[in-house]
């Protein structure tokens, strides 16, 4: 069959399989048309039945959706899941279905993580103890400083980084070196097209004792993202996998959450000393800054903590967290105005987990993996920049 034929030839389709597809991708029916390059009456024809989509708008579709071709000629549309747990309360009225991309976010790093634990066997590495070893009532307190034990955290070295970045980037470096895999990306694998909603989800977990995951949604607040990686790690620590929104919340209705809540909180400020260094005398600007500097921890995160610790009221923190937002909102714009881009090899970094690089890298300098597969799992196109990549990683 010519090609031309193939993309005229009409499909056995159903209308509700293509109604489906389009809603799973958060497609408006104008939409749709738009990027099919068709009109709204022929996408409304399709869904009714009236009209048999053709061949090659069918797989444009498989695309635009991220449904297996296939599945599309199925009789009726499968239930859309989540494959672990669901712990989102914010916003939960407006996200009933899970969208494309958590779905496929979740499968391709359940699919990294899937490969990593065969690899970590294969090589005879232990079990990670820590993992599953606690649970939510287990004392908060206790539990921050096991996971700065868990982590090798030198206090005072931590305390020596200039700024929470930096910081963030010290506890992130500390958390792959106690095997934990950390992914920070803000779009479908590197789809840029495709970004990820930070008010569907701020990130997951994906427990396991050889190959744990942590993802954080890059689209969220930089400043929101040192909390939500303590969080993450206490999640671990209970051995629960699942999709978290808001970590930066006071009086979460899940019980898994509100006890990672106060774990990450106790790690970052703790309580004791947080109140030593707040100072009545002083406005609250000024306490929140000088915390901030001396804890190395970002704004956003001592809002949340004074209103924890009762330091603050709840109109004073919802004031104080809207103009957090709407200054970093600010900056992020700022910053990619005079800058530009970030470098694209950083990025792939935290969009892959430096040790499950690694892994790969070392597996096809060895001969035992197939460049497709390295670039399967490394998001990577070609050999000459995976040759850079593993430059940039030091191998």
């Amino acid at each position: 069959m010519k090609p031309d034929e193939e993309r005229e030839m009409e499909t056995i389709i159903k209308g509700e399989m293509i109604k489906w597809a389009r809603e799973r991708a958060g497609l408006s029916i104008e939409e749709l048309a738009e990027k099919l390059k068709t009109n709204t009456d022929k996408v409304k024809k399709w869904e009714s039945g009236e009209l048999a989509i053709t061949v090659a708008k069918a797989r444009s579709l498989s695309k635009i959706s991220l449904v297996p071709y296939g599945l599309l000629f199925a009789d009726n549309p499968p239930e859309d899941e989540l494959p672990i747990a669901d712990f989102r309360t914010h916003g939960l009225e407006d996200i009933i279905i899970p969208s494309a991309e958590l779905l496929e976010t979740i499968s391709d790093a359940r699919l990294k993580q899937e490969w990593y634990r065969d690899y970590l066997i294969a090589e005879d590495s232990e079990p990670l103890k820590y993992i599953g070893k606690y649970d939510i009532n287990s004392d908060p307190e206790l539990t921050a400083k096991n996971i700065k034990k868990i982590l090798r955290i030198d206090e005072d070295e931590y305390l020596k980084c200039r700024d929470w970045e930096r910081a963030f980037g010290y506890l992130l470096n500390h958390a792959e070196d106690a095997g934990i895999t950390v992914i920070v990306n803000s779009s479908l694998k590197n789809n840029t097209r495709r970004p990820l909603d930070e008010e569907e989800f701020r990130g997951f977990v994906l427990s396991d004792r050889y190959a744990p995951i942590i993802f954080i949604n890059g689209r969220d607040a930089k400043p929101a993202r040192t909390f939500t990686l303590i969080h993450e790690i206490a999640h671990l620590l209970i051995g629960v996998s699942g999709v978290l929104d808001n970590t930066l919340e006071i009086n979460h209705s899940v019980p898994q959450e509100r006890w990672c809540n106060q774990v990450a909180a106790e790690f970052l400020t703790p309580k004791e000393r947080f109140i030593s260094i707040w100072n009545k005398k002083e406005s609250i600007d000024k306490n929140l800054d000088n915390i901030r500097l001396r804890l190395k921890v970002s704004r956003l995160v001592c809002v949340y903590r004074a209103y924890q610790l009762n330091l603050i009221s709840c109109d004073e923190k919802q004031k104080l967290y809207s103009e957090e937002i709407t200054r970093i909102e600010a900056m992020k714009e700022k910053r990619r105005e005079e800058h530009g881009g970030p470098d694209p090899y950083l990025l792939r970094r935290f969009k892959t987990g430096r040790n499950l690089a690694l892994a790969v890298i070392s597996e096809v300098n060895s001969n035992r993996m197939l460049y497709r597969d390295a670039f399967r799992l490394l998001g990577i196109r070609n050999a000459e920049s995976l040759k850079e990549f593993s430059g940039r990683l030091g191998y």
